[in-house]
């Protein structure tokens, strides 16, 4: 019995999709598990909201987005090679990557010259996105404006 390329390819991935795919998955809850489970180490500080400038960009958004930059201060010793905060600018956006709008910017309360409490978070262990700054007073996923 002879049997044709074009068989062989379909016969294995056939069964291929049959298998279970166990890659990325909790096997406790059985799950899928994107870029693993990753554990941060958090540095409690400030971010000083620098600066405010209108987004110029009419063709990604249909209404006003704002740039908010952001310099971040902690009393703590960073002690992880891999982040240097000092000097440097940062991005306040929200959790879907885009920027805020202006009744974003007035429901959190954020201006120039505000400083709001802040986290540092720097990853251990994961796949995960590896420096992310956490608001508690903010709400990146409110996203009543869109």
């Amino acid at each position: 019995m002879k049997i044709s390329l074009v068989n062989l390819v379909a016969l294995i991935i056939s069964l291929l999709m049959w298998l279970p795919a166990t890659y990325g998955e909790d096997k406790v809850n059985k799950e899928r598990i994107v870029g693993g489970q990753c554990e941060y180490k958090q540095y409690e500080g400030n971010a000083r909201i620098i600066s405010i400038t209108k987004v110029v960009d009419s063709i990604s958004y249909s209404r006003d987005r704002y740039e908010v930059k952001f310099v971040f201060t902690t009393d703590e010793e960073i002690k992880e090679s891999f982040v240097k905060t000092e000097g440097r600018e940062f991005l306040l956006m929200l959790g879907n990557s885009s920027y805020p709008g202006p009744k974003f910017l007035k429901k959190y309360g954020i201006d120039v010259g505000k400083v709001l409490k802040c986290h540092l978070k720097l990853i251990t262990r994961g796949a995960c996105t590896p420096v992310l700054f956490e608001f508690p007073s903010v709400r990146p996923d409110d996203y009543f404006e869109n």
